[in-house]
């Protein structure tokens, strides 16, 4: 198998099992992994768009910093789930083995023209590809630190809910912040928050309560 950035990045849409045993692998190419996430980056970014060009600038950048954050919890959890007999796996085999998880993220860019044509439509196929993410996720996990299925879900979510726990309230206050009255800085807390947890489980689960729930409960209340 070819070992370029093209082939990879097919063999991660394909969810290639293999690939993440691969780039994982001691020798592995961290400047690979390092511009599928910068590809990826630019493509979430462009979600900012409709709204600044500052916040697609600022979501593109919090993407990179969700790498290190995401790749350090799912190290630190996965590894004490492994089996003690198994063979270890440093941080930066599984920081690769994330990357080329994104991958799916390239089409996030497509929402400069699906949300054009329809909100509803760019909605459902943001949700489609956040669900290949996370597949590509799970794969990522599994095959770089040899974990059971069983295990791997709860790496995955155990890390997913543990970043909520921690960002959800910052994003709340942050949202009420950015609202009253409507204050720059909290937007920009916001975005951040919603950023690093969206890298790995880009469902919007946050951003969907504060965009539609809190609107929804200040109205009743103002």
């Amino acid at each position: 198998m070819g070992n370029g950035l093209i082939n990879r990045l097919l063999r991660a849409l394909r969810l290639d099992a293999s690939l993440y045993r691969e780039v994982s692998a001691p020798d592995g190419d961290t400047r690979q992994a390092a511009l599928v996430v910068l590809l990826t980056a630019v493509a979430a970014g462009a979600e900012g768009v409709w709204v600044s060009v500052s916040g697609a600038g600022l979501i593109a950048i919090t993407h990179v910093a969700a790498w290190p954050v995401w790749a350090a919890g799912i190290w630190l959890v996965g590894a004490r789930l492994k089996a003690p007999n198994g063979e270890a796996s440093g941080f930066g085999q599984v920081a690769r083995a994330i990357a080329f998880a994104q991958a799916p993220g390239v089409f996030f860019a497509t929402s400069l023209v699906l949300f054009w044509i329809s909100a509803p439509l760019w909605g459902t196929v943001r949700t489609l590809i956040s669900v290949w993410v996370v597949i590509g996720t799970f794969l990522a996990i599994r095959e770089t630190l040899g974990l059971s299925n069983g295990r791997t879900l709860g790496t995955l979510f155990g890390v997913g809910a543990a970043i909520a726990v921690l960002l959800g309230p910052v994003s709340v206050f942050a949202t009420f912040w950015a609202l009253f009255p409507r204050h720059s800085i909290g937007g920009i807390v916001a975005t951040v928050s919603y950023g690093l947890f969206d890298f790995n489980l880009g469902l919007g689960l946050i951003r969907a309560v504060t965009r539609l729930v809190l609107p929804a409960a200040i109205e009743l209340v103002v």
